[in-house]
């Protein structure tokens, strides 16, 4: 029987390949924005039948801010959406109610890369499993008189040829390897990793708390904080990484995650590479050149930049001046018919502004959305063709 995890928290991709999570784990639990996720027909008639319990709890402002700043620090920030974060806080929230603080890092581990054998020269020829040939060439006179005494046997020869031959239409079949066949013994395992089950370990104890995800962000962070991770379909990472930020127009490198633009060169030229420490104490970056650079928002030419209170610029700098998008001043004036500086003989009714630019524009008072973050100046709209 497998081991069952006593509180599980999980993400979206349980739902999406619909894993029968009462198998593996005894306690469910989840934050509100994983439902919300969901938005296949199929999947939610599924939720609504649900034959196991899902909890849906709230996270601590605290848990959230611990997951963000040890996020900040392997560098899987910029790759974590919000209810990634959420969902990262709230298997800290529960290790921290069920089990405690301890065990849990504040601090990432750094990989370092030692050498395991020191290949320096070896001038000693007495090496125990070693064959050293001497430097010294033999005589040619002893090597003929050596070739001269020996005796050739044709007979003998051609009869281990024939015992040769004999052994090898024997051995001619490969041997069988039943690892690769579902066979009587592994077809429950291949069921189970077809339809999708999470992967515990049956000689190990399950852990208490842990948090089921196929996101290899969150898995880098749970593997580095020391929590608990399960996966599905053996999609686990296999080691924990480091990233940081490398300017490929400057190559300089950053160790600030939120960062857009590169802080030496200014570009938006910024990308997200593995960092490893080598025995020395040095940085090695590893770059995967294999990626092509995205030509997003350099294939066409920048527009015009306008100025005004309500201008639609794209962000080309760190430091560059947006407008705040404030509405006009009749839609932020209230009439109060109470007050006592009402003057009589004025409207009461409430003035709607519908003429001003800002309320062209849909510029709402209270509206706190950036309205020229909404779209990209930079797309090319495909425009039809009048008949």
């Amino acid at each position: 029987m497998t081991p069952k995890v006593e509180h599980l928290v999980v993400d979206t991709s349980a739902f999406i390949r619909n894993t029968q999570l009462q198998e593996i784990a005894e306690n469910l639990f989840t934050v509100a924005e994983v439902v919300n996720e969901i938005k296949s027909k199929r999947q939610l008639r599924r939720l609504v039948v649900l034959p196991y319990e899902l909890q849906l709890k709230d996270v601590d402002p605290e848990s959230v801010a611990a997951v963000k700043a040890f996020s900040m620090k392997t560098g899987d920030y910029p790759a974590l959406s919000s209810t990634d974060l959420k969902v990262l806080a709230l298997t800290y929230q529960l290790h921290k109610e069920k089990l405690g603080l301890d065990g849990i890092k504040t601090e990432p581990t750094t990989n370092k890369s030692i050498e395991a054998f020191d290949h320096s020269l070896i001038s000693s020829a007495n090496v125990v499993g070693f064959h050293l040939p001497s430097s010294e060439v033999p005589d040619i006179d002893e090597v003929t008189k050596k070739l001269g005494s020996l005796e050739c046997n044709g007979s003998d020869n051609e009869e281990e040829e024939e015992e040769d031959e004999e052994e090898e239409e024997y051995d001619s079949d490969p041997p069988l390897d039943d690892d690769d066949w579902i066979t009587p013994g592994n077809v429950a395992d291949a069921k189970r990793e077809l339809s999708g089950a999470a992967e515990l370990s049956e000689d190990s104890p399950p852990p208490k708390v842990a948090c089921l995800s196929t996101d290899f962000a969150i898995q880098n962070v749970l593997k580095q904080m020391g929590l608990s991770v399960v996966t599905l379909e053996g999609l686990l990472i296999r080691q924990v990484r480091t990233f940081i930020l490398r300017c490929y127009a400057c190559f300089k490198t950053t160790s600030l995650m939120d960062k857009v633009f590169c802080p030496n060169c200014g570009n938006k030229t910024l990308k997200r590479v593995a960092v490893t420490v080598d025995n020395e104490g040095k940085e090695v970056i590893h770059i995967n050149f294999r990626r092509p650079i995205t030509s997003r928002g350099k294939k066409f030419p920048l527009p015009k930049f306008k100025g005004g209170k309500h201008s639609n610029n794209p962000i080309i700098c760190e430091d560059q001046r947006v407008p705040q998008q404030r509405p006009s001043k009749v839609a932020l004036s209230k009439m109060n018919p109470l007050e006592p500086d009402y003057i009589a003989g004025v409207s009461p009714f409430t003035v709607r502004d519908v003429n001003s630019r800002a309320a062209v524009l849909g510029v709402l008072p209270g509206g706190e959305v950036k309205y020229w973050m909404r779209k990209n100046p930079n797309q090319v709209v495909k425009r039809r063709r009048k008949k």
